[in-house]
């Protein structure tokens, strides 16, 4: 053999070694389950991400916890010593998008938006809420420099208006648009989708553009109503500035903790991989008390896996309730959801009509998380109710 063919030797069977073991880590073996969990990788998912960096080093006082088996894509879920699952992490298109993956097979679990998940429900495909995740972190930006500063002026401004204010959004049942809308209404405020005398303000669809920060920084919106991180993002790089946290526009209270980003499964997963799913929301709970806890994590994780400006993390993180329970508020916040989805006709099968009781029966199973809370408490990792 000559040198030439003898170093391609060595090079195929180095590969095939490697191949081999990058296999053997994503296969998990038959004595517990793989659970492929979908997610997006923006900060709404952040409780993922500080479970996968963080989890392993606070084992001992958890008990729940991940090991790393490939960075950002298989861990392996412990509780204790006993391993409960193999997870494959899958990045997905959007939150919106993650409910087709998992009615396509490619997942199990996902991370991702509530409206989304409960389409796909009301349209009869098996799939549940099975623990809330986020809440809230929807703001109303304006263009920097904007003699609009809070909601009281956005208010005048709006009531006395020579032409419409134009406020952007990004898809038509996004939550911020909705709680937006619903503010205005409290404040009589006279709106549409077009430019046109009367209006005090305009909505502008800005879902076909990568980004709503050029058509700021060129007066076409004169401001925006979306999610973080990215109107922190939209602050970090001088293009807006923050007028109101949509969690507090009127009616006083009733947006609190409205509901974003959870948890969806399969009924598939629920009914078959119980207490792997159970501990994955363990974890999932523990790293969401840890990020309310201590922001310095959350951010720092925030940097490492998403990627994120420290400035924008630090923005933008605090901003999002992360939820470790369905408290009561959560709960409520959903029937308020449901009832701004009725409004615009969102809903098309099953729950066009039920009662909101019957609405949170069907598409919520919180069976694990309740149970979850019972053992957290009773280790005293996660407060009393």
């Amino acid at each position: 053999m000559n040198k030439s063919k003898k170093i391609l030797s060595i090079i195929c069977a180095v590969f095939s070694v490697l191949l081999a073991c990058s296999t053997s880590i994503a296969a998990s073996d038959a004595s517990v389950p793989t659970i492929r969990v979908g997610h997006v990788g923006h900060d709404h998912h952040l409780a993922l991400y500080v479970a996968a960096l963080h989890s392993e080093t606070r084992k001992e006082t958890w008990g729940t916890h991940l090991r790393e088996l490939r960075p950002r894509e298989v861990y392996d879920l412990y509780e204790g010593d006993t391993r409960l699952a193999r997870l494959i992490l899958v990045q997905t298109e959007g939150g919106g998008a993650m409910p087709a993956t998992m009615v396509r097979g490619d997942i199990d679990v996902g991370l991702g938006g509530t409206a989304a998940i409960a389409r796909f429900a009301d349209n009869g495909h098996p799939i549940r809420i099975v623990a809330p995740l986020q809440a809230d972190g929807d703001q109303l930006v304006m263009r920097k420099g904007s003699e609009i500063t809070d909601w009281e002026s956005f208010v005048q401004a709006a009531r006395t208006a020579e032409r419409p204010i134009r406020i952007g959004y990004k898809e038509p049942m996004a939550v911020a648009k909705l709680v937006f809308e619903r503010g205005m209404q409290a404040e009589n405020i006279a709106y549409g989708y077009e430019m046109r005398p009367g209006l005090g303000v305009t909505l502008v669809n800005f879902a076909s553009e990568a980004s709503p920060l050029p058509l700021l920084a060129s007066g076409a919106l004169d401001g925006v109503v979306m999610n973080q991180p990215g109107t922190a993002m939209a602050v970090h790089r001088g293009a807006a500035q923050v007028v109101a946290e949509l969690r507090d526009l009127p009616p006083e209270g009733k947006w609190h903790n409205h509901p974003c980003c959870v948890l969806g499964a399969t009924q598939a997963t629920i009914d078959n991989h119980p207490e792997a799913l159970k501990g994955l929301i363990r974890v999932l709970m523990l790293a969401s008390q840890l990020i309310n806890d201590d922001l310095d994590v959350a951010v720092e994780t925030s940097v490492r896996w998403i990627r994120n400006p420290n400035e924008v993390a630090s923005m933008s993180i605090p901003t999002s309730s992360h939820i470790v329970g369905p408290d009561p508020v959560w709960m409520q916040g959903m029937k308020n959801w449901l009832q701004m989805a009725r409004d615009v006709e969102f809903f098309k099968g099953k729950y066009a009509t039920i009662s909101e009781e019957a609405f949170l029966d069907d598409l919520l199973f919180l069976d694990f998380v309740i149970q979850n809370e019972a053992i957290l408490r009773e280790r005293g990792l996660i407060g009393q109710p």
